[in-house]
């Protein structure tokens, strides 16, 4: 057999193309998003126009409490009963040695106390903070629900976890595909 009688036996392969997988927000479904730009852009604009509304908000809590709100959400995780690093960081979706540092900041400001055995609890000085937080987390809910509704307040709530959920994960896919 020839060379040309080689090349003309080999069946031919069909040329296949790759094309990168989406990034980011366009790694979402697409067939659920809006059809056209101009929602998608009204979306997005009210989501900051709340956002923008939201964060002096969330400034003055923090100042009012004299702690940040992932300090907070600690707390409030060991008040609610969990009572180690690895628990609270299981509860908040964080590193376990995020969460420890947390603590031993926490347990600085005299807000928790941390057990010779490792286990984390919280502190009456800690208690007081907590219940000062409610009491102004109260009021932020108070205008929210007299605007909305609380069966509309509770359904905005679920609704903005789900879309946070959604984008924390297709920013980790973004992540994990740029480092591929």
């Amino acid at each position: 057999m020839t060379v040309e009688e080689t090349s003309l036996a080999l069946p031919t392969v069909p040329s296949v193309q790759l094309v990168p997988a989406p990034v980011g927000i366009a790694s979402v479904q697409t067939e659920h998003l809006m059809g056209d730009v101009g929602s998608a852009l009204r979306l997005l604009d009210a989501v900051e126009r709340v956002r923008g509304h939201a964060h002096p908000l969330i400034l003055d809590l923090q100042d009012a409490v004299g702690m940040k709100m992932p300090a907070a959400l600690i707390l409030s995780a060991v008040a609610a009963g969990r009572d180690s690093a690895e628990s609270v960081a299981q509860q908040l979706g964080t590193s376990s040695a995020e969460a420890e540092l947390a603590l031993t900041d926490l347990a600085a400001m005299g807000l928790v106390r941390l057990q010779p055995d490792l286990r984390v609890t919280v502190s009456d000085a800690g208690l007081a903070r907590l219940a000062q937080l409610d009491g102004l987390t109260v009021r932020v809910l108070d205008v929210v629900t007299g605007i909305l509704g609380p069966e509309d307040a509770a359904t905005l709530v679920r609704l903005l976890h789900t879309v946070a959920d959604g984008l924390e994960t297709a920013a980790v896919t973004a992540r994990s595909d740029r480092q591929l």
